[in-house]
């Protein structure tokens, strides 16, 4: 920074932001680039301020300007910062490339490696996560545990899978109070001596704030640990406290999804769908994407380790970029749930720059793949919208039992507010049946696009369930598909340990154990 008024500058548009005065911080962080352009933060800044007033296109320029005034720099500086601002804004190749050419020797990467490792995890870098990570704790004499804890999540989800588990030990040695190492590992990998991880899961609580987010954690990891041990009574009373501790810091009301969803069907009719749709692309951009939706816990990644064997096929895992794209074409930020206005708003897209869109976005991950599958299951809200965009785009929808379903996502801790339905039986039933109206709502409507595939049918008769989704997404068929345990990319979902297995039937009728306990979901069965 050579110009010393900088500062002062920067002071002032703080000041003016706090004040909620955004003409006047939007002059300020201006005049700082026209003093210095190599200024990133305050690219970051006016990207901040255009998030703060809705302006999505807005605040993707600006964090897009930020990435050469932060390489024109010649400092690290504001890299965590950016890299950040990048993901959230849907930015994942330019995240990727900016950690992974940056220096990491510069005493500001290391200081931060643990973040970055993480952002790079997020960006499905994961080899260049666990390089990073490992580079970070040669130069550290006493790497902190946040940093072990990076390392062993990108050696699971490489699948290096003992020393994953080696790596979570070391990270529980030196901070014994790391919650999410324990959550982590107790679902990792199942503990040689049946309990023996309890004791020091206990200690943990004991010594942890009640209903913090740690205790939540640790709660799961305690309900995953008696689970695995057998005592049913215990586990459901951890379960139960970690669910409701979870459910309790989350805003979610009921009837805001049923609005959406029938709105959804109400805005995605036949005469919606059939209309005038996008042309395809082509050129460099000539790949038909395979979109894999569903309940979470459903078998969705299982099907993507089955088509992601084909060689024909590269899997992208659980991309943002359909919602990241519709939200630059809408113009607006979009939560994991649309409102009626931007229902209603989706009507006017232009569905063919929706497309184009999405293919430039995911053409680099392509290479010499006609297929990309795009498996992020929340796009079972978006089908309509990708049929429109995408006529020629395929959407395989796993569905599994109400009781299956319905336990085996309750008894999950997902990251952040995602899937906020699941803490609490009765919230995850209504859940259910409106994900299952819809489902045949998309498969009536669309039917050439939407196929429905019941991960029983897909376990117990997988052959026969992977020739039908071959000939509905236009695969020719290749032998091996369903050889999941053979398949070495990196997965990084909630299944990342349980997909190296070969194809089993161990998890259907899991909540038989718990069903005692389960009065609201056997009344639903029933």
């Amino acid at each position: 920074m050579h110009n010393p008024d900088i500062g002062a500058y920067v002071q002032r548009g703080r000041q003016a932001m706090m004040e909620r005065r955004f003409d006047d911080a939007r002059e300020i962080y201006q005049q700082i680039l026209a003093l210095d352009p190599a200024q990133p933060r305050a690219w970051l800044a006016l990207s901040a301020l255009a998030q703060s007033q809705g302006d999505f296109r807005e605040s993707v320029r600006a964090v897009r300007s930020a990435v050469p005034a932060w390489r024109r720099s010649g400092s690290q500086q504001f890299i965590t910062e950016l890299s950040m601002r990048l993901l959230v804004l849907g930015e994942y190749k330019e995240a990727r490339d900016l950690i992974s050419s940056a220096d990491w020797s510069d005493p500001i990467v290391l200081r931060y490696s643990m973040g970055l490792v993480q952002y790079l995890g997020l960006a499905e870098a994961h080899q260049e996560a666990l390089d990073l990570a490992d580079y970070a704790i040669s130069k550290a004499g006493n790497p902190p545990a946040a940093l072990l804890l990076a390392r062993a999540n990108a050696l699971r989800y490489l699948g290096r899978m003992q020393e994953a588990t080696e790596a979570y030990e070391r990270c529980i040695a030196l901070d014994p109070l790391n919650a999410e190492a324990h959550w982590t590992l107790a679902h990792h990998a199942v503990d040689n001596l049946p309990g023996g991880r309890l004791p020091r899961i206990r200690k943990a609580i004991s010594h942890t704030q009640p209903s913090s987010e740690d205790a939540i954690y640790l709660h799961y990891a305690l309900f995953k640990e008696l689970d695995d041990a057998g005592n049913v009574e215990d586990a459901w009373r951890a379960l139960r406290t970690g669910s409701a501790m979870k459910r309790a810091r989350l805003r979610y009301e009921d009837a805001a999804w049923a609005t959406s969803f029938e709105k959804l069907r109400q805005v995605c009719d036949k005469e919606f769908l059939h209309g005038k749709q996008a042309p395809q692309e082509n050129g460099h951009f000539q790949h038909t994407p395979i979109f894999i939706v569903g309940l979470p816990r459903s078998g969705t990644t299982l099907l993507e380790r089955m088509l992601g064997n084909h060689p024909g096929v590269v899997s992208a895992g659980e991309l943002n970029d359909f919602p990241s794209q519709l939200a630059w074409e809408i113009n607006a930020f979009i939560g994991e749930l649309p409102g009626p206005e931007a229902l209603n708003a989706y009507r006017g897209l232009d569905y063919a720059s929706l497309g184009r869109g999405y293919l430039q976005r995911t053409g680099w991950r392509v290479r010499d793949a006609d297929f990309l599958v795009d498996k992020l299951p929340n796009n079972f809200i978006n089908a309509g919208f990708i049929h429109r965009a995408l006529p020629n785009a395929k959407i395989i929808c796993l569905r599994r039992g109400l009781a299956d379903s319905c336990f085996s996502t309750f008894k999950h801790l997902f990251s952040g507010t995602a899937y906020p339905f699941s803490y609490d039986i009765a919230e995850m039933i209504a859940h259910y049946r409106r994900f299952d109206q819809l489902a045949n709502h998309w498969q009536e409507v669309m039917p050439s696009a939407f196929l429905c595939v019941d991960y029983e049918r897909l376990v117990n008769d997988t052959d026969d369930a992977l020739r039908q989704v071959s000939d509905f997404c236009g695969l020719q068929g290749h032998a091996g598909l369903a050889a999941v345990e053979r398949n070495t990319s990196p997965s990084a979902t909630a299944s990342t340990s349980q997909v190296r297995d070969k194809v089993h039937t161990r998890n259907i009728g899991s909540w038989l154990r718990y069903q005692a306990h389960l009065g609201e979901l056997m009344d639903a069965v029933s």
